[in-house]
């Protein structure tokens, strides 16, 4: 099920990623736009005091960079949270845009 859900991505980028980032990308393939607390909700992990949210935030934050970096999701910070998304979306976001200013201008 994992290589299905993953199959968009270059071979080398699947074996690369530790199995906690797998879990991670799925999610935000899955329930995107998210955010690391979100994420942590979705994988059982569910904070309940500040202390426990912060930790988990700072958690998942760690991983959702690393999987920026390689490529994998796009982020953003909103406030205080960093929202992600898969970079799929971004590319269809980019395609609607240029479409859609091709329109405009015509």
């Amino acid at each position: 099920m994992l290589m299905r859900k993953l199959s968009g991505l270059p071979i080398k980028d699947i074996g690369r990623l530790t199995d906690k980032e797998k879990s991670i990308l799925l999610c935000v393939l899955e329930y995107w736009p998210t955010s690391s607390l979100e994420i942590a909700d979705h994988l059982g992990l569910h904070a309940k005091d500040r202390d426990e949210r912060r930790r988990a935030s700072s958690k998942f934050s760690y991983y959702l960079k690393k999987l920026n970096s390689k490529g994998l999701i796009f982020s953003k910070r909103v406030g205080n949270a960093l929202v992600v998304w898969p970079s799929d979306v971004e590319i269809y976001r980019a395609i609607h845009e240029i479409l859609s200013f091709g329109v405009e201008h015509a």
